[in-house]
């Protein structure tokens, strides 16, 4: 395939890219070659600091892709939560390699910002609301991830159809639409709706690049909207994942759980277990990321499994044919 033209957008001035295309950093997912890939096929890839433990291995992968890279961009997703105990390292080594883009979720990103300020690292911040939108852009973050419903994991409340436009009213931020972005299509609307690039998460698991399991890429391919489930038991919040057998089985009406969750701070001490069970717990337990499938209600749209350049270029060329095929 030819690569398509250019698509000029403020994240695409913003890190010297081809396509306003960022790889979404992945639980257990997100790989060196998914990073490298999004990156050398004109987009920007990022990775979970958390994929890569302990802390020596998270610098050292962190150190190649840069070097395989060269100029090209790449980010890092730090979680800042209190469970998170290397949040700071992983921070700190980021600056320390001058890692472009540093991605903050599941707490205040407060302390990356402040630490950020001043170096070549740029901060984004996952927003699903005007609230939290507004409280980052004063703390001085650089960008924003707008999480709408219908993302996969931990995606928002409200369809990005009326987010967007919304936020972009209030904050003068540039803005990452995440939420079934899966093609040239969705990347056509989410800059028609005020956004200055899109998150593709859903799409990149179903590439040859991604190590998870044929299991999973095939569930993604054989999935529609309707097969995603919202649910909160998997790590404490609520989050999209495929109705498979496995969740079904996790999901039938459980009495002390209802009994339990009738108590607002005894329903937040079980979410903030699960979140630590799924996150940094056993393989092995009955519900895990590594045997429930996370993905977005945008997987009606992902039918093969492509390498990632393939996925990118598509994307690019489809969007500037359905820009020019839209009525006048």
């Amino acid at each position: 395939m030819e690569k398509p033209a250019p698509i000029r957008t403020a994240i695409t001035d913003m890190f010297q890219l081809d396509y306003p295309i960022i790889g979404a950093p992945m639980f257990l997912v997100s790989n060196k070659e998914m990073v490298l890939s999004v990156s050398q096929s004109g987009g920007l890839g990022t990775f979970p600091a958390l994929n890569f433990r302990p802390i020596n291995n998270y610098e050292a992968q962190l150190k190649e892709i840069k070097s395989n890279l060269k100029d090209r961009p790449f980010g890092i997703n730090i979680i800042v939560q209190k469970k998170n105990k290397d949040q700071e390292r992983q921070l700190e080594i980021a600056i320390e390699n001058e890692v472009p883009l540093i991605i903050t979720s599941l707490g205040s990103p407060k302390s990356v910002i402040e630490k950020a300020r001043g170096t070549k690292t740029r901060v984004f911040c996952d927003v699903v609301g005007l609230k939290h939108a507004e409280k980052v852009a004063s703390l001085g973050a650089d960008g924003l991830i707008v999480v709408g419903s219908g993302a996969g994991g931990h995606g928002g409340e409200t369809s990005l159809f009326a987010l967007l436009p919304f936020l972009k009213k209030h904050v003068d931020l540039p803005m990452i639409a995440a939420g079934c972005m899966s093609d040239g299509r969705s990347l056509l609307a989410a800059l028609a709706l005020g956004a200055d690039g899109i998150y593709m998460g859903t799409r990149l698991i179903a590439s040859k690049e991604a190590t998870v399991s044929e299991e999973y890429k095939n569930a993604i391919i054989e999935a529609g909207s309707e097969d995603i489930v919202n649910t909160d038991r998997v790590d404490g919040f609520p989050g999209n994942f495929i109705k498979t057998k496995n969740l079904q089985d996790v999901l039938k009406p459980n009495f002390v759980d209802n009994v339990l969750s009738q108590n607002a701070k005894i329903k937040r001490t079980i979410s903030l277990l699960r979140a630590s069970r799924a996150l940094f717990g056993s393989p092995k337990q009955k519900l895990s990321y590594k045997n429930t499938f996370s993905a977005g209600q945008g997987v009606g749209s992902i039918d093969k499994i492509l390498d990632i350049q393939t996925i990118v270029w598509e994307t690019a060329s489809g969007y500037h044919d359905c820009r020019l095929g839209l009525p006048s």
